[in-house]
């Protein structure tokens, strides 16, 4: 009887600490948040329509463009990787410094402005991240990392020393993109250290997960043991974020976009759950702080958020609007972009996630800017 009474006392103790530490962390509100594409904000600006030279105030104003009066852009997100790092770096590769001479002659010119603008940047000692976070927190902006968790592009600009080294930790051939394979400890570790890095680098309030870049993460091995495995991984992201986050006294966010089951699908649980991601529990255990609900690379109009809400009660859950449609290959239009927001807000999502806002800028069309006033307003119509 005893023995029950103590087992009792206990479970109310760790119910109460995780209660606690959930409580401790800052509610925030958020309407819009949108995701940077590390790739084209740091070769294109505001009527550029393609590649050019880029200054420090260019950075600051691709911050700036977003937080215009009437916006409801409140978080931003800035991809800092793609395998390669964005940034000098320690522990992982630099984009585009394994190349030779020869190879690079072969880049587009986008390829060859970007590696040129981050090699100017560096030569000067400017970080364009902590540039734009730094923006970011003069305008009161929430200001996140955004981390690919296996980024599946190609090309001899995306090359890394460890991608080089270790072909048994290849997800795929060499010809099927750069994904890593998260069954091998050494991979995981490789990964920890990347985000480490990045978090300890940058005055962040934290950082996205971003698992949907690209939804491929084992090469093998059953579901049980694929989540076991990330459960662990996702655990010491948050330890290591809690014990930086002491060090600012202040709680670091971590968010996540799930992974699809394949590229054709918006995210579900049950898809995650057989990619080796169980974002459920990460929420439960207090371990994530908000998810969002994605396909991968295009706008779908009807996104299962409601299912995600049902399960997930702990934190926010945001629903994703991918710029480009599927079947035309364009970029949205201002309806459209109302059409899928409106949908989203209809499941009982808590904000909307813009992904890849800025590239549209890669072309000849500039973002829509227009909606950032509407899009965040649950009462949104077409």
């Amino acid at each position: 009887m005893r023995s029950v009474f103590f087992l009792v006392l206990v479970g109310v103790f760790l119910q109460s600490a995780v209660s606690s530490s959930r409580a401790e962390k800052p509610a925030r509100q958020r309407r819009i948040l949108c995701n940077y594409d590390g790739g084209s904000i740091l070769y294109t600006r505001k009527g550029s329509q393609g590649p050019v030279p880029l200054t420090v105030d260019d950075l600051k104003q691709a911050i700036r463009e977003p937080a215009h009066q009437g916006s409801q852009v409140d978080t931003v997100l800035l991809c800092v990787n793609a395998q390669v790092m964005f940034y000098p770096t320690k522990v992982g590769t630099m984009l585009g410094t394994l190349a030779t001479p020869q190879q690079r002659k072969q880049w587009p010119a986008a390829t060859r402005q970007w590696c040129a603008n981050l090699k100017h940047f560096a030569d000067k000692g400017i970080d364009p991240w902590a540039v734009m976070l730094a923006e970011a927190r003069r305008l009161k902006l929430e200001g996140l990392l955004s981390f690919r968790m296996n980024d599946g592009h190609d090309g001899t600009h995306l090359e890394t020393r460890f991608w080089r080294e270790h072909p048994e930790y290849h997800c795929f051939d060499p010809d099927q993109g750069h994904t890593l394979d998260y069954g091998h400890q050494e991979v995981r570790d490789h990964m920890f250290l990347l985000i480490q890095e990045a978090v300890q680098r940058y005055d962040c309030d934290g950082i996205e997960l971003d698992f949907n870049r690209f939804p491929v993460l084992f090469k093998a091995g059953t579901s049980p043991d694929r989540i076991a495995k990330m459960n662990a991984f996702v655990r010491r992201l948050r330890k290591m974020l809690d014990d930086e986050g002491k060090k600012r006294n202040r709680h670091l966010v971590m968010g996540v976009r799930p992974p699809t089951e394949d590229y054709d699908v918006a995210a579900t649980y049950e898809g995650s759950r057989k990619v080796g991601c169980d974002p459920v529990a990460w929420a439960t255990n207090g371990w994530i702080d908000f998810l969002t609900v994605s396909r991968f690379l295009s706008v779908t109009f009807d996104l299962p958020v409601a299912p995600w809400k049902k399960l997930i009660t702990e934190i926010p859950v945001y629903g994703c609007i991918e710029i480009v449609e599927k079947q035309t290959g364009e970029a949205l239009t201002p309806r459209q972009y109302r059409r899928a927001a409106r949908h989203i807000w209809n499941e009982k999502a808590d904000g909307i996630y813009l992904f890849n806002f800025f590239i549209t800028r890669e072309g000849s069309t500039e973002p829509a800017f227009e909606v950032l006033s509407q899009l965040g307003d649950p009462g949104v119509v077409e």
